[in-house]
C-alpha cells in the first residue's frame, strides 16, 4: 500500500477491517436451504456486454447467496448458461416495444417477489428499449400502455398524464436491496429528483467517479478532490447507500463511513466493478443492512485482488480471477 494516499479517517469513518468483517459476515445455520440463506436476482447483459452478467452472477454465487437467477435477453442467456451451470435464467422477451416492456416484468415478478436482493445494470445498455424497461422497472411509468407491476412487488395506480407522471412514486418495493450498477446508473442519472420517490437505504450504488459526476451534476475533478466527503454528501442528499469506487474505495449512507483499508491497482480492469455488484448483491441477500453489505464487501474484494496478484501479478489479473478469490477470502471469515 502506499501510505502517503492512505487517506485518514474521523467521526463517522471506519476501516472495513478484519475486526469488522469477523463480527458481521454471514452464517449458515443447520437446516438452511438455497432460499433461507437468500436468493439474487441479477438483471443484466446485453448482446455486446454478455460477460458482464457472467460475472456479476459467478460473484454473488461465489459470495455466498443461495440461489442466483439471471435476467437477461435470450442471446445472452444462450451464450452464458452452460458457463454457468448453477445460475437460474429468466429469459426477456424483446423490450422494444412496449408488449415486449409487459412480458420481461411479467416474467421477473415472481422471482422478485423471493429475492433478497436485486442487482440492475451490469452490461445492461442504454437504448430507448432499456429505458422504458428501466422506467417501469423502477415504477416511474406505470400507466404505459397496460404495465402495471413495479419490481413485480406491487401494482400502482395508472399515470394519467404527465404532470401526475413527474409526481409519480419511483418505487414499489418490497424488502429486497436492490444494488445498482453501470447502465443502471447512468439511467438513473437521467431522472429528475430521482432521490425524492425512493424510499430510504433501498438501494446501493455503485458509481465509479465518472457516472458519480453524472448523479451529481459535477465534473469528475470536483469528485475525485475529496472522496470521503463526496461520498458521505451523496449518501445524505440522496437517503441511500453510496459505494464510490476511487482509490480507497468507500460507502456510505450519511451516518456512517464504510472505508477499504487497500487500493490494489489490479483492480483497474474491465468487469472488476460487476464483480463487485455481484458480491454486494449477494451479502445484502444474507440479511446485512446495505452498509455492512458494502462495507463487507470493501473488506473482502481487495483481499480477494491480492491473492489473485499472487498468481498472476497485478498486471495479469482479470475480473474473471476475481470470484473465486472472493470465496477464498470469504471462507477465512465464515468457515469454523
Amino acid at each position: 500500500m502506499n501510505e502517503q494516499t492512505r487517506p485518514t479517517l474521523s467521526g463517522r469513518q471506519q476501516w472495513a477491517d478484519a475486526d469488522f468483517a469477523k463480527a458481521i459476515a454471514p452464517h449458515r445455520e443447520f437446516g438452511a436451504h438455497k432460499w433461507n440463506v437468500g436468493g439474487v436476482v441479477v438483471i443484466a447483459g446485453s448482446p455486446m456486454y454478455t460477460g458482464a452478467a457472467q460475472l456479476c452472477t459467478r460473484a454473488a454465487g461465489r459470495a455466498g447467496a443461495g440461489i442466483v437467477h439471471l435476467a437477461a435477453p435470450r442471446s445472452v442467456i444462450s451464450i452464458i448458461a452452460s458457463a454457468i451451470p448453477e445460475v437460474a435464467h429468466i429469459p426477456l422477451s424483446g423490450i422494444d416495444s412496449s408488449n415486449g416492456v409487459r412480458q420481461a416484468i411479467d416474467a421477473l415478478s415472481e422471482h422478485l417477489e423471493r429475492a433478497r436482493a436485486i442487482v440492475v445494470g451490469p452490461g445492461l445498455g442504454d437504448d430507448d428499449g432499456i429505458s422504458d424497461f428501466l422506467s417501469v422497472l423502477f415504477g416511474l411509468r406505470q400507466g404505459m400502455r397496460g404495465v402495471d407491476q413495479s419490481m413485480g412487488f406491487s401494482t400502482v395506480t395508472p399515470i394519467r398524464d404527465e404532470q401526475e407522471s413527474a409526481q409519480a412514486p419511483l418505487f414499489a418495493l418490497s424488502d429486497s436491496t436492490v444494488v445498482v450498477d453501470a447502465d443502471g446508473l447512468n439511467w438513473l442519472a437521467k431522472q429528475p429528483e430521482w432521490w425524492t420517490r425512493i424510499p430510504p437505504q433501498r438501494l446501493i450504488l455503485t458509481p465509479h467517479p465518472g457516472e458519480l459526476g453524472r448523479l451529481l451534476g459535477r465534473d469528475v475533478g470536483d469528485v475525485i478532490a475529496d472522496p470521503l466527503a463526496v461520498v458521505e454528501e451523496a449518501a445524505t442528499l440522496w437517503n441511500q447507500t453510496v459505494v464510490f469506487k476511487y482509490g480507497y474505495t468507500a460507502a456510505s449512507n450519511g451516518e456512517r463511513t464504510m472505508v477499504a483499508e487497500d487500493a490494489p491497482v489490479s483492480l483497474a480492469t474491465a468487469g472488476s466493478g460487476d464483480v463487485l455488484a455481484g458480491v454486494i448483491g449477494a451479502f445484502a441477500a444474507q440479511g446485512l443492512e446495505p452498509i455492512d453489505a458494502a462495507g463487507l464487501a470493501l473488506h473482502v474484494g481487495p483481499r480477494a485482488a491480492r491473492r489473485g496478484e499472487q498468481r498472476f501479478g497485478s498486471y495479469g489479473l482479470i475480473a474473471a480471477d476475481l470470484p473465486e478469490c472472493v470465496a477464498l477470502e470469504l471462507a477465512t471469515l465464515t468457515d469454523d
